[in-house]
């Protein structure tokens, strides 16, 4: 049986006539100073990344490292319980970003010989693996379940969500000299990413997200075969007791605070709207706080619940709980409450702890404020 029924609600919220909205988190969260493992959150790092990592993994000690995580893992979370969450993350601590982390538990990457390579539409440019050779599980057993239940088993107060990235994400991140097909690539991870949720059901994980963020830089394929690819993921599960859940943000900057960074257009929410709701995921998640969304765009959705983003991910400036509720207030002439979850617009790897907890602590009050 799942640990926490998909309706399961925190005890403050159940004597309530009238439920307020849900809360959640993207992911990421900061890594501690104590905790040091290289990512790409990390400006002094933001193109040899994945080299420090795989530097960090050979010569770390694994067991000392495991325990710092642990270590990490409990203080954030209870970090987004008092700030009144309902579905919160581990903080991705174990990972240097949301898709190289998948991908070094496969074989067929070379994650020592990197290749210079231009990701989501020449926004940035990082040093990336390259798959020199046919993808497949280590060992044919399956790994990510673990990941959440050692993390769930160390906050069992809230549930808490895991993410994993998107076969057009993994694609656009490597450098691919084994396929030299895009598409034909993107088939082989969905297939690998469905055999992971499949365990993360089986081992009792309700909230399960996949990040595809590069949907948004081609919405030309994203249509062809990436939301179909997207979907496939989530092949054999049923949506009644787990949440399947897609997230799509517009990019991150390089360092916090950054102005005029390229961000993929917000257009391209309206391009797969019709598309995503349709493709039989429970929620979507997008932006809306760095730029909002025009309010016809809520409308296309009618069978996916939308996770709303409330709160700036690369800005120190902490809104208001009234900034933020004026905006959800909006939102909800179009969209009923019972299908609106509030959440940041990504993870919170860039902010400053303390920026981060008051940013979840207004956006929380003005979501328990409302409808």
């Amino acid at each position: 049986m799942p640990i926490y029924p998909v309706n399961a609600v925190p005890r403050r919220c159940r004597a309530n006539t009238v439920m307020p909205l849900s809360t959640t988190v993207i992911g990421s969260f900061p890594k501690p100073s104590f905790l040091n493992i290289p990512d790409w959150f990390d400006p002094t790092c933001t193109r040899d990344f994945s080299e420090k990592y795989t530097h960090f993994i050979e010569t770390s000690v694994a067991r000392k490292t495991e325990e710092l995580i642990k270590k990490a893992v409990k203080e954030t979370a209870q970090l987004q319980a008092d700030a009144g969450l309902d579905v919160i993350s581990d903080g991705e601590f174990r990972r240097e970003n949301h898709m190289y982390y998948f991908c070094r538990k496969l074989t067929g990457f070379d994650f020592h010989n990197l290749c210079s390579k231009n990701i989501r539409r020449e926004a940035a440019t990082i040093l990336a693996p390259r798959i020199v050779a046919e993808i497949s599980t280590s060992g044919n057993e399956s790994w990510v379940w673990k990941e959440w239940k050692n993390s769930q088993d160390l906050f069992k107060e809230l549930p808490m969500k895991i993410t994993l990235p998107g076969p057009m994400t993994i694609t656009d991140s490597v450098v691919d000299q084994y396929y030299g097909d895009q598409k034909v690539l993107g088939e082989v991870l969905s297939k690998l990413i469905n055999v992971e949720i499949k365990a993360l059901v089986s081992a009792g994980c309700n909230y399960i997200q996949v990040d595809e963020p590069v949907l948004m830089r081609f919405p030309d394929k994203a249509l062809e075969y990436g939301i179909e690819q997207l979907s496939s993921c989530f092949d054999g599960v049923s949506a009644t007791d787990e949440v399947k859940i897609v997230h799509l943000c517009c990019g991150y900057p390089d360092y916090l605070d950054q102005v005029g960074y390229k961000k993929a257009s917000k257009d391209g929410y309206f391009m797969l709207a019709d598309r995503l709701d349709q493709a039989g995921f429970d929620q979507i998640s997008i932006e809306d706080a760095h730029r909002h969304n025009d309010l016809s765009l809520f409308q296309h959705f009618k069978k996916s619940k939308i996770v709303l983003g409330s709160v700036k991910i690369a800005c120190s400036r902490v809104e208001s709980v009234e900034e933020i509720r004026n905006r959800l207030q909006e939102v909800l002439t179009v969209v009923p409450p019972d299908r609106l979850i509030v959440a940041p617009d990504c993870g919170l790897g860039f902010l400053p702890r303390e920026i981060a907890k008051k940013k979840l602590c207004n956006m929380v009050q003005a979501a328990k404020s409302l409808p």
